[in-house]
């Protein structure tokens, strides 16, 4: 096989929208820039309307390619939030543990999402900061039970200030992602 070859085999031939969804100032922006370039910018900039980001991955030996979503989380977008949503294959609902509205607006953010695009897809539920534990307001059993309830994929605890758990989440909701599209096929 030419150079050539080998790139084009090792391309991604699978693509998910991944949206990551929750309050302003929760963390999804430097959720994505750990997972993305490995680091964490201390100082906070809002995002306005929506940022999108690539990451190209493996799933086992799949090469996929994860376009990540980040969904301003300002109330002035949230009349426009909805068309973001579209094309979702999955999403990373993120609240922050120290800020209990946060948390309280999870539901509204994935009956909005679920409305918006008319099925349900796979969801991780993410309460980031976990490096800030002696701030914490939301238990991480109210989480639990919120994933369990609604369907949920599963719970992390992340940090992207330290990277816990980063990479695991995301890798998780890829994996999911394939899970339906090889479904699909079956």
């Amino acid at each position: 096989m030419t150079e050539i070859d080998n790139e084009m085999t090792n391309q991604p031939k699978l693509f998910f929208k991944i949206s990551l969804i929750g309050d302003i100032a929760v963390g999804k922006t430097s959720l994505i820039d750990r997972f993305v370039n490995g680091k964490f910018e201390q100082d906070y900039i809002a995002t306005m309307g929506v940022n999108i980001s690539l990451k190209n991955t493996l799933i086992g030996e799949l090469p996929v390619q994860l376009m990540l979503w980040d969904i301003g989380g300002s109330e002035k977008w949230e009349k426009v939030r909805n068309m973001f949503y579209r094309g979702t294959s999955g999403a990373l609902l993120i609240y922050d543990i120290t800020r209990p509205a946060t948390f309280l607006n999870i539901t509204h953010y994935l009956l909005d999402l679920e409305k918006t695009i008319q099925k349900k897809v796979p969801f991780v539920l993410i309460g980031n900061k976990n490096d800030l534990e002696d701030l914490r307001k939301i238990e991480a059993e109210n989480a639990r039970k919120l994933v369990e309830a609604s369907n949920g994929v599963t719970y992390y605890e992340t940090s992207a200030k330290s990277g816990e758990n980063v990479e695991e989440a995301f890798r998780l909701i890829a994996e999911e992602c394939l899970k339906l599209v090889t479904k699909k096929l079956n």
